[in-house]
Order: C-alpha cells, then structure tokens, then sequence
C-alpha cells in the first residue's frame, strides 16, 4: 500500500507541474513574441535614421535614471540579479518586469551593445514569480516556477528548447543540477517555443554541412579552439568588470550624466570610425561568420568593449547575443590559424564563449545540436568542456553559485561548500588553480600521447 500511495503522489505531482509549467510555457512564449516582434519593429524603424547611434548619450542617460532613480528598490531587471532572487527564494516585483521588458528595447534600439534574452528570461520569471505568489505556492514551489520562467524565456527567444530549458537550470548553480525541476523546466521551455514559433517568430539555424573526419590531428586542434574560446571568454569577464569599476569611479567623482553621456560618446566613435556593426543587438555579425563569410581580426574584441561600455554606462538588457557574437566572430578568426571551415569554428565558438562565460557547459553542448545539426556534438562537447575549465570560477554572473571548486578536484575538500556553494566573484587560492590545470594539462596528455607502457603492449 506505501509504495502504492507513493506512486499516486508521484502521479498527481507531475500532473501538477505539467499543468503548472505549461500554462507558464504560453504566457512567457507569448510575452517572447511581443518582445522580440516589438523589438525588431524597432530596429527597422531605426535603420532608416542615418547615424542612428547618435542618441545613444542621451538614450543611456534617460536609462539609467529611469532603472536606477524611478521605483530605486526594484533593480530586479538584469539575468544576475535574477540569478540572486532565485537562489535566495525572494520575489520579483513588477515594476522590475515593466522595466526589463521597456528599458532594453530602448537600449537595444539606440545602438546600445546588449543581447535580447535576458528581458524574456527576466520577463519570465518575474511573472511566474507573480502567479506562484497568486497562487500562495510554498517558497520551494515559487523557486520551481521562476527557475521555469527562466527556462521558457531563454527556450523562446533563441529557439532552443531542450538547451534553453537546461540553461534555466545549468545557470543558477554550477555543479549542480536541479533534478526536480527538470521536468516542469522542459515542458515550459518545449511550449513557449511552440508558442513563439505558431506567432511567427523567427529563429537562427545554421545545419553546419561540413562534417570532418575524425581524427587525432582535427581533435588536437578542437583542444586547442577550446582553450582559444576559454581565454576569450576570460578577456570578456575581465574587460567587463574592469569597466564598470572605472565608470562607478567615474561616477563618483562626477555623476551619472557625465558618466553616461561620455559612455554614448565612446560607443559613437566606435560606430563612426570603425562600423555600426558592433553596436546594438549585432546580429547581421553573427549570421557572417556562421554563413562562411570574412570576419575582423578585431571584431570580437570591439564588441566585447562596446557591450562592456554599455552596460557600465547604464544600458539594460543581456549577455548572452553579445557572447553570440564574440563566439562566432573568434572562432572565424580562429580558421586560418587552424586550418579548419570557418563556418564550422565560428559556430564552435559561438557555444564555447558561451560555456566559459556563463559556466554551463552542458546547455552549450546541446544548444549546438539544436542550432547546427548533430554532426557538430562531439567536437562542440570537447570545445565547450575545455572553455568552462579554462574560466574555472569566472562567470559574466557575479551572483552564480559555484559548488564544485579546486579544492575539491585537487583533493582538499572546504567546508560546506557542498551545502551551501559560493559565489562566482569568490576568490580561488592560487596553489589550487594550479594543481587543477596540472591535473588538466595531465588528464589531456594521457590520451593524447603514448606512453612506453601502451607500446610494450
């Protein structure tokens, strides 16, 4: 009889989450279409003004004093502080909703480098925050409906259920995988696509034909891609922080009119001498690459300044098109240097960048199935594997918590880690880092190189 009534529990609570996750899947597939429909309205509109970044002082001003100075207690309108809210079971007001969805678009649509999935992630969790709370859910259960807002947000927006619903999940705590809510987390991410998909949204595929044999040598140079993609992502953590710290001084020291205007100015000269391509949302610099075509040497380090600058400036919105971007474009330059199909480095990198800055290897990996066929999983696994272990604890996501560490992997256990994980922005010891790139350096040469053992055998 126990087992029974354990079995119609478990019955009843995924007829529950399936009701539960599919009626979020349609409300945030449904807010995805009219964010990105009215986005693209937008930017059509702009296209047509000549010089259309010269709004960008005033446009990132009257952002940041409408996020910071309007409603100052409800800050809830970027990925990170998303990420914070959830791990800390707190809700999502709806002026933070109402602010992430207008403010970005006006960012996105002056010229401000920010990518467009964090609005509807954002977006999604908000709202599911609101019904749970209508609902009057057990704090554990408002966590479950956020996290499948994330989900439905980020599977709508890009086109990538399966990699969007494990991004909701990959992304809130590295090394650890919320078992329980992966089912409640896929239904909502399959049906906000379906959704946003039957309200004519369209999305990027790029089925990659060339298929390469495998070998010991194209493996070799997948490591090497990997590492390249690892230290690209460190060089956008690191520039981006950098950043907000000289304009946070600078606005000290000043205030947020000249920090801002002086932001705009810098983003301008950017599309002025070099090429608008690198402002807003960039996707004519992803779809490039991805077709084949010929790439800057410098182009993943332009946008990589120019969104650093718009979000220190006070520009909203996300950060996962501008790693798109920064990806595809480095990969491509990576080509002649490895003497691999630049469609098919640049859509490795596209993954990679993204598996290093925002630590979820394995959402990378799918999503690269997803976005360019399957004959592209094995090396995007490696590529992508090899980038999060570059970056380590690094991520664009300063409130991530990170449970596995060097400690652990280098045989020296911390305290609690296990139960309650750390922050991204925690500092590593610097032995640590280096045993685990010995360990790495020496787990890859095993399989790489033969040993006297292997051919006496």
């Amino acid at each position: 009889m126990k087992l029974l009534d354990n079995s119609t529990r478990n019955v009843i609570h995924i007829i529950k989450w399936f009701i539960l996750s599919t009626c979020i899947g349609v409300i945030i597939g449904v807010l995805d279409a009219v964010f990105l429909k009215t986005l693209d309205f937008s930017i059509e509109w702009r296209n047509q003004i000549p010089h259309f970044y010269i709004w960008l002082p005033l446009a990132l001003y009257v952002v940041a004093v409408l996020s910071r100075r309007a409603a100052p207690k409800d800050k809830d309108y970027s990925t990170d502080a998303v990420l914070k809210k959830i791990n800390e079971y707190k809700p999502i007001s709806f002026i933070s909703i109402l602010k992430g969805f207008v403010l970005s678009i006006v960012t996105m649509a002056t010229g401000g480098s920010a990518g467009k999935e964090a609005p509807c992630a954002d977006v999604g969790a908000g709202i599911s925050s609101l019904l749970s709370r209508l609902f009057r859910m057990s704090l554990e259960d408002q966590r479950k409906m956020m996290i499948c807002g994330v989900s439905a947000g980020f599977a709508g927006v890009f086109g990538v259920p399966i990699s969007g619903a494990l991004f909701g999940l990959e992304v809130l705590w590295v090394g650890h995988i919320f078992y329980e809510v992966m089912f409640p987390a896929l239904v909502a991410g399959i049906t906000a696509f379906q959704v946003t998909s039957y309200l004519g949204v369209n999305y990027i595929y790029h089925p990659i034909h060339f298929v390469p044999v495998f070998s010991e040598q194209f493996f070799l140079k997948m490591i090497i891609a990997g590492m390249a993609f690892g230290l690209v992502s460190l060089l956008f953590i690191e520039i981006s922080k950098f950043t907000k710290v000289v304009f946070r001084y600078l606005a000290r020291r000043s205030n947020l009119f000249v920090t801002c205007v002086l932001g705009g100015v810098l983003l301008m000269a950017v599309g002025h001498f070099i090429s608008p391509l690198y402002l807003g949302l960039g996707t004519a610099g992803i779809d490039g690459p991805l077709s084949g075509g010929t790439v800057s040497p410098f182009g993943f380090l332009y946008k990589i300044i120019t969104t650093s600058i718009t979000f220190a400036a006070g520009g909203i919105g996300g950060i996962v098109t501008p790693i798109f971007f920064v990806g595809s474009q480095a990969g491509a330059m990576l080509s002649d240097f490895l003497k691999v199909d630049s469609a098919t480095l640049a859509a490795l990198g596209l993954v990679s960048v993204l598996a290093g800055a925002a630590n979820t290897p394995l959402a990378a990996s799918i999503m690269a199935i997803e976005l360019f066929g399957p004959a592209i999983a094995p090396y995007a696994a490696v590529s992508c594997v090899i980038s999060f272990l570059i970056t380590g604890q690094q991520s664009m996501y300063p409130s991530q918590r990170i449970s596995w560490d060097s400690g652990k992997m280098s045989g020296e256990p911390r305290q609690g880690s296990a139960k309650f994980g750390r922050r991204a922005t925690d500092q590593v010891p610097v032995h640590a880092r280096k045993m685990l790139s010995k360990q790495m350096w020496r787990e890859m040469t095993k399989h790489l190189i033969p040993h006297n053992n292997d051919k006496k055998s």
